[in-house]
């Protein structure tokens, strides 16, 4: 590998948008190298690498790529072998529709109770996450059925970009649940077999498993950024 092919990828182990390209390069195999970021104290220097300051970003063929779909698509396209995306256009489509769907219907929850989480009116704030979460949960359950009525992943047997990028903010949720809501567990996934067994499936992936921040790291994070505590 020539230096212009070396990839280098500038992770923050406690962000969801770094875990997905983190994953995505231990699916495909990938000869790389991490550089951890201290995302409450970025270095000066990480400005000529990335001038937003953003993770992920990832040094390859000469040129820094930001934004972690961007990253795991082109990741996707340089190591085809792997087929982390299937070959017909529909299904392809289905990919980034279910990406797009759970980003803008699911994750939202979570940060809104965070915000509110110390606040007055946190009791309604976490309320409020659970319900909308369960009813988000379940509609999701119907594009995982509509994809296969069996898993472990969003396309069935197959395992995709999906499931890459939908599984960092999952496993933050149900961290969450179990460090500030004594381990909350969804209706929605006891009441719908498919989902469930997605979840398993992700949640046991060992790419996904062994880049995840765990825990304690992600208590930190949440009590520095956003002054979450468990009382």
């Amino acid at each position: 590998m020539s230096s212009s092919d070396k990839i280098t990828l500038y992770n923050a182990v406690i962000c969801p948008y770094a875990q997905r390209a983190h994953i995505t390069l231990r699916e495909v195999d990938a000869d790389f190298d991490i550089v951890d970021i201290d995302l409450l104290n970025k270095p000066e220097w990480y400005k000529e690498v990335n001038p937003e300051l953003k993770v992920p970003t990832l040094t390859t063929e000469g040129q820094n790529l930001a934004e972690s779909l961007i990253i795991i698509e082109y990741l996707n396209d340089r190591f085809p072998e792997k087929n982390l995306m299937p070959k017909k256009p529909l299904l392809r489509a289905n990919v980034r529709f279910a990406i797009e769907w759970f980003g803008s219907k699911v994750n939202p929850h979570l940060y809104k109770c965070m915000l509110k989480f110390n606040d007055a009116d946190a009791a309604d704030a976490i309320e409020d996450y659970k319900k909308n979460t369960n009813a988000a949960l379940a509609s999701f359950n119907d594009l995982l059925m509509k994809q296969s009525e069996k898993g472990p992943y969003f396309l069935g047997e197959d395992f995709s970009l999906a499931d890459i990028a939908i599984a960092p903010f999952l496993l933050r949720i149900f961290s969450f649940n179990d460090l500030f809501l004594d381990g909350y567990r969804f209706e929605a996934i006891e009441s719908h077999p498919r989902l469930a067994q997605f979840i398993e499936g992700i949640s046991s992936r060992p790419s996904i498993k062994d880049t995840y921040c765990g825990n304690e790291k992600y208590a930190d994070i949440l009590a520095r950024k956003y002054n979450v505590k468990k009382n």
